[in-house]
């Protein structure tokens, strides 16, 4: 990453900074939902409010950090600036707004309500979309990050378009095939094509710079982009209309998971860095949950899984595990990187300030890392058992995970206040960030 500048490239730290706050709340209120609606997440996952709940999971907090994040990413990977900073604060509030008036209505099953918030979801998309390839058009150089961003861009023009039809298809009913098919094939597609290459795409930026290691380049790099960028639209279209397509596909991605886990191990192995922060374990450990979350994908393309009950597991390994934990170790280096800079890099050399390492909490940030791998791990085996009382209990855990988060977040953007640090300790300060 790199600094903002004034007349720089890089935008405001505020401005991906709003997307990130507004996707901790989001993840509070989708964790409380777990033990809110431990009885419906012990039955069938197609249910209003477990469909609320996911949307809660998927829109409010991991797409908001991911959008939040390439607002950071995109200068920095480019080289130039975004191509519109006052439509991506546009598209924040337009989001936010629709992400909001969607769960309400899939909580209360009411069906054009849904249609037109789905509308003002696909319009804040279409707007990060529309920033986000006007600053990818006259590129020269595609790094590896730069290259599964368009892969990222292309999922998510796909995942809108089809969220939007299977919206339109409540009221009217003019999609063809059976419905589950088209929902699971909606779901691999935001999972694949839109998460998956973005995070793998910040992670190929975030992990060399904190562990001190060598980018994704070789094989494992090839076998990531070109995984997902032909396996997930085979494993889209397989479950829509060409079911021979569904495990090639889903093996095309196994090998993109096989390559990220093969370069992440081996940048983790050959560090410069001795000590992993708690931030940094919780983003490798969730990396790790690719590993029984891809393997049940296999199972289900295979045949060998059924089931709504091993549907739900699956997905909370994937969308609670992976991606969340990696999220949330992600953001525990991102955000205090991001305040530091707009909070004291002015000071450097006028005064004294206080390290990177001294604006993070460790023992809320331990907290996190312990509750967040213990509840998810014990709230995928409780939905695959079905027994509303343990998921309600793996669901407190995942609760208080998710306030730790929370509160060591607010800690860090206190230091944002103006007032801020003036009278901090000498003894305690230094101009260095690491």
């Amino acid at each position: 990453m790199t600094p903002p500048r004034p007349g720089g490239g890089v935008p405001s730290v505020t401005l991906p900074l709003r997307y990130m706050v507004g996707a901790a709340v989001a993840f509070v209120l989708a964790a409380a939902g777990t033990v809110w609606l431990a009885s419906e997440l012990a039955g069938h996952y197609y249910q209003p409010r477990v469909v609320a709940l996911t949307h809660t999971v998927a829109l409010g907090w991991i797409t908001l950090t991911i959008m939040g994040a390439s607002y950071q990413l995109i200068p920095i990977v480019l080289e130039r600036p975004i191509w519109s900073e006052r439509l991506a604060r546009w598209q924040f509030l337009i989001l936010t707004g629709g992400i909001a008036g969607m769960i309400a209505h899939f909580y209360i099953g009411t069906w054009p309500g849904l249609g037109l918030a789905a509308g003002v979801v696909a319009l804040g998309a279409t707007l990060h979309l529309i920033d986000a390839l006007a600053s990818l058009r006259g590129v020269r150089t595609w790094s590896f990050t730069a290259r599964l961003l368009a892969v990222a861009l292309a999922g998510l023009t796909l995942t809108v378009l089809f969220g939007l039809a299977l919206a339109a298809d409540r009221l009217w009913k003019f999609l063809p095939g059976e419905f589950f098919p088209t929902l699971h094939a909606h779901f691999h597609l935001a999972l694949l094509g839109w998460v998956a290459p973005m995070v793998m795409g910040v992670a190929a930026r975030v992990y060399p710079m904190f562990l001190l290691a060598r980018d994704p380049e070789g094989w494992p790099g090839a076998l990531q982009l070109w995984g997902l960028a032909l396996g997930s639209p085979a494993v889209a279209l397989g479950l829509l209309a060409v079911p021979i397509l569904v495990l090639p596909g889903a093996l095309a991605v196994g090998a993109a998971v096989a390559g990220h886990l093969a370069w992440v191990s081996e940048m983790a192995a050959s560090r410069k860095r001795p000590a992993l922060d708690w931030g940094l374990r919780l983003a490798l450990t969730g990396t790790a949950f690719l590993i029984p979350a891809g393997l049940m994908g296999l199972g289900f393309a295979a045949d060998m899984l059924g089931g709504p009950r091993m549907g739900l597991a699956y997905g909370v390994l994937a969308l609670g595990g992976w991606v969340s934990l990696t999220i949330v170790g992600m953001l525990f280096k991102i955000v205090p990187f991001l305040v530091w800079y707009r909070a004291y890099s002015p000071k450097v050399g006028k005064a004294p300030v206080p390290t990177l390492a001294q604006l993070s909490w460790p023992r809320a940030e331990a907290c996190t890392y312990g509750l967040l791998t213990v509840g998810v791990s014990a709230l995928a085996l409780a939905v695959g058992v079905g027994d509303p009382l343990w998921i309600g209990g793996a669901g407190a855990i995942v609760v208080l995970g998710a306030l730790a988060f929370a509160v060591s977040l607010a800690r860090v953007l206190t230091h944002l206040a103006p007032t801020r640090g003036r009278h901090l300790p000498s003894s305690t300060l230094s101009v260095h960030t690491r």
